[in-house]
């Protein structure tokens, strides 16, 4: 089979921030509860600054909560790093080559796996990556940067071609 596309990453601290930046900020879903919220607190603060009653359990909860999503940003990142180490004592590097008909990855553990486009919902693109999200929530990491075979416009084009929906800035 003929390829199409090759990309070579490391699973490093920045790659995982980058991911998790992503997931835990900047979807649109988070940003619409990150402005509520703000919403909320600001509406709130008015309430409590002129006098009229406010609800303390907003002024607990919002810090709460936006506190928590920095925790698990953290968490996340630092976990994902650890494991790697752990496990096999060294950051990951992670082949990918793409085909007509699959994606195949390759690890520096060893690992090998084949993936046929009908199993991808989505491509994501942030600043550096394409994140291909599977059926099955797992993640596909492509650096844009990091194409050793065709170029990150082409791969885009071709994931559309395949009928996978892409979101964000191209």
């Amino acid at each position: 089979m003929e390829i199409l596309f090759k990309n070579t990453i490391v699973r490093n601290k920045e790659m995982a921030k980058e991911i998790y930046r992503f997931y835990y900020f900047k979807r649109k879903v988070m940003i619409l509860c990150y402005v509520l919220l703000a919403i909320s607190f600001l509406a709130n603060l008015a309430s409590a600054i002129m006098g009229q009653s406010y609800s303390t359990v907003v002024f607990v909860i919002v810090p709460l909560f936006v506190a928590l999503q920095f925790f698990c940003y953290f968490s996340q990142v630092n976990a994902v790093i650890k494991r790697d180490l752990e496990a096999h004592g060294k950051e990951i590097e992670v082949e990918t080559v793409v085909t007509q008909d699959y994606i195949e990855y390759t690890t520096s553990t060893g690992s090998l796996s084949r993936v046929e486009y009908d199993k991808f919902k989505t491509a994501i693109i942030t600043k550096n990556l394409i994140l291909l999200h599977s059926k099955a929530n797992m993640i596909y990491i492509f650096r844009k940067d990091a194409f050793e075979i065709g170029t990150k416009e082409d791969f885009i084009s071709f994931l559309k071609s395949k009928g996978i929906k892409i979101k964000g800035k191209q």
